[in-house]
């Protein structure tokens, strides 16, 4: 839940910051050059900086996830081992 509010507040303030800085600007990047407006050039910011977290976060996702897979397994697992016990134990009581 808190994710969503920082990340609501975020884009609240990246909506400000677009609203406010409309004017042209020439964008120089080594001998490329393009001229768009400061809003447009605050809002591919934003993307390309979202996308890069993204593609940075996601082998920590996935290993994350395929940790908890492996982890509900051996749970399930030894779940299955206790009930064995149990019955076992019930049997020799019962003998």
């Amino acid at each position: 839940m808190l994710s969503i509010i920082i990340t609501f507040f975020m884009l609240l303030v990246i909506i400000i910051a677009i609203v406010q800085n409309s004017e042209p600007v020439t964008l120089a990047f080594f001998s490329w050059k393009v001229q768009l407006s400061q809003a447009e050039l605050i809002i591919y910011s934003a993307v390309i900086g979202g996308a890069i977290v993204a593609v940075l976060t996601l082998p920590k996702l996935a290993s994350k996830a395929l940790k908890v897979r492996s982890l509900r397994k051996e749970l399930f697992n030894l779940k299955k081992k206790g009930l064995e016990m149990e019955k076992r134990a019930d049997e020799e009581k019962s003998q």
